[in-house]
């Protein structure tokens, strides 16, 4: 064999290692990346990566679960697709397809309930038995006054979608009226979304419900009666024994309840509630109110004058996430304080969970809250939280009300607040619901 010849025999030999070289390289790779997905998230936040809470939910989750988008491969969203693939490499349960609505017109007919209707790029997590639907604008945080998007909400709702469509049991939360209280449309929501069952209950009038993993009193503005906070003991005419124990919110908390309570300027006059408060769990409730002077620690509402007063959040086991992510919270300029009767007594400890910072004052004058001279700054508490460790029960006391007043959606798209997600941590965080704990959303 001549030197051309054989020139051009070790080439063709080289080249022909080569092609299968790049065929076995990409092969592999093509392997490993549906196992596991091979991106870089180089954002500052780890935006596309999934947290260690998530992780190490899905280590044991056993549902199989579809989830389907509603797009083809090069019309669907990039950054929605990125972080569910995380979800299939996680958990081999998990299977992310997605459909084509041009050539499956009549795909989603069974997924469209209550009105709702499904778009290109629509996520839906189909566990069999149940399901939940996304469109692409609930994916993302937005903006209303400029339609910017503002986070990725990819992992919060997915998240909680894997935990409803697997769940065989539903925590059960009640909003109790009867006090003149208000409607929080938007807490009701977010429960519902964590795979809560909300209803109402008329405490003056309706049995507490044994089911009940935590009650939420939102503004009353009219007091409880003796009867629906303690127990009394009623007596036959004759012996003057007792005979029966009614039901009510003391005899519920003394079998391991929980009773969130939000107020606010007017509520006022509430003695029987604010006494039971102070003399069985510690928190008291003051006339005063909370008047915040650091211009720091405010948001702006945009078109309007009003701005929020953003309070500094106490470590607490279900406030860390949102202290690490440096998110914040608000509530209107306003807030009673609420005072610590004690830090224990017996099995019962009461912490300071929402406070003003060292610069606010406080003054029992609701029609000029201006500082007129001789008022103490401090830092005050706005809100406490009081556990009794031998009943497993707890009650929460906020000043204000803001926090479950304004939308979901405005709080979280138009200023990023974490009210609703503080407010499911610390939901879940009483009932000892470890399971339904909530993703923060992403910025």
């Amino acid at each position: 064999m001549n030197n051309v010849k054989k020139y051009k025999f070790v080439s063709s030999v080289a080249i022909a290692i080569a092609v299968v070289l790049v065929i076995v390289v990409n092969v592999f790779v093509s392997v490993l990346n549906n196992k596991l997905p091979l991106k870089i998230d180089l954002t500052s936040n780890k935006m596309y990566e999934l947290s260690d809470k998530t992780k190490e939910y899905l280590k044991n989750y056993d549902t199989p679960v579809d989830i389907y988008i509603l797009a083809g491969e090069s019309e669907q969203d990039g950054n929605i697709r990125t972080v569910l693939d995380k979800y299939a490499a996680a958990n081999k349960n998990i299977n992310v397809t997605n459909i084509n609505m041009t050539s499956n017109p009549t795909f989603g007919k069974k997924y469209v309930t209550d009105g709702k209707s499904l778009q290109s790029n629509s996520v839906i997590v189909d566990g069999g038995d149940k399901f939940k639907t996304y469109t692409m604008t609930e994916l993302y945080g937005v903006n209303a006054q400029t339609g910017q998007y503002t986070s990725l909400n990819v992992e919060n709702k997915i998240t909680s979608a894997l935990k409803y469509v697997s769940s065989e049991t539903q925590q059960k939360a009640y909003l109790i009226k009867g006090h003149n209280e208000i409607a929080v449309d938007g807490a009701k929501t977010k429960l519902e979304s964590e795979n809560f069952e909300v209803g109402e209950v008329n405490t003056l009038t309706d049995d507490i419900p044994s089911d009940a993993n935590v009650f939420i009193v939102a503004k009353p503005t009219a007091d409880f009666s003796k009867e629906e906070m303690a127990i009394v003991k009623q007596y036959t005419l004759l012996t003057m024994k007792p005979i029966i124990y009614v039901a009510n919110l003391d005899s519920y908390l003394q079998k391991g309840g929980n009773i969130q309570v939000y107020l606010d300027v007017d509520s006022k006059n509430l003695t029987n509630l604010y006494n039971y408060l102070k003399s069985s769990w510690g928190i008291g409730v003051s006339d005063n109110l909370v008047i915040e002077t650091d211009t720091s620690k405010s948001v702006s509402l945009s078109g309007s004058s009003m701005s929020l007063v953003v309070p500094n959040v106490k470590s607490y086991e279900f406030t860390d996430s949102i202290i690490d992510n440096q998110r914040t919270l608000a509530y209107f300029p306003y807030s009673r304080l609420i005072t610590q009767e004690f830090e224990s007594n017996g099995d019962i400890s009461v912490t300071p969970v929402l406070t003003s910072s060292e610069k606010a004052y406080t003054t029992s004058n609701y029609e000029n809250v201006s500082k007129v001279g001789g008022e103490q700054d401090g830092e005050y508490p706005v809100s406490e939280l009081s556990v009794d460790a031998k009943h497993a029960s707890s009650v929460y006391v906020s000043g204000n009300t803001m926090l479950l007043t304004i939308d979901e959606t405005t709080l979280t798209n138009n200023y990023g607040l974490a009210n609703y997600d503080y407010f499911m941590n610390l939901t879940n965080f009483m009932i000892g619901n470890e399971e339904s704990f909530t993703v923060d959303e992403k910025t």
